[in-house]
């Protein structure tokens, strides 16, 4: 039998929510901090992607070395999505077979699967509007709580 219910949230992501979980977290492993390097297999569009998404992860302080598999699969989503959206402009959404039927073409479902992937690895890393509503970046000079509870007691 498999896990069950919803993985647990990452304690950086419930630090960033403000919720006092993250402080009684403990014993969960952390990795090597430095950004990863970027795998030389992805495409020019990838890499700049990875480029991007590197900078931003690091600011908010959600990367680590072991992330590299995950990001590569997002860049790569994202250089197969914009091929396939180039290609969409360029030739059109259709194509007429040998036999004179029209079908859609083949960057459809390329397109469509590039999106799939990125939907679903775009809430791992907190990418959508969706995902960032549930995180609380600390105001400027504002010390961090010791203990969430503390809230209630002050």
């Amino acid at each position: 039998m498999g896990l069950r219910g919803p993985p647990p949230t990452p304690t950086p992501i419930l630090k960033a929510r403000g919720s006092w979980r993250a402080g009684e977290r403990a014993g969960e492993v952390q990795f090597d901090p430095t950004p990863p390097k970027c795998p030389p297999q992805l495409g020019a569009e990838a890499k700049a992607e990875w480029r991007r998404q590197v900078k931003q992860l690091q600011e908010a302080g959600l990367l680590q070395a072991t992330d590299r598999a995950a990001l590569a699969l997002w860049c790569e989503a994202w250089g197969e999505w914009c091929e396939a959206r180039t290609a969409l402009d360029k030739d059109g959404y259709t194509i007429k077979t040998a036999t004179g039927y029209v079908q859609a073409s083949p960057w459809v479902a390329i397109r469509n699967g590039a999106a799939d992937r990125m939907t679903k690895i775009a809430a791992q890393f907190g990418f959508t509007p969706a995902a960032r509503a549930r995180l609380k970046a600390p105001e400027q000079g504002e010390a961090p709580e010791e203990n969430g509870k503390s809230r209630f007691f002050a």
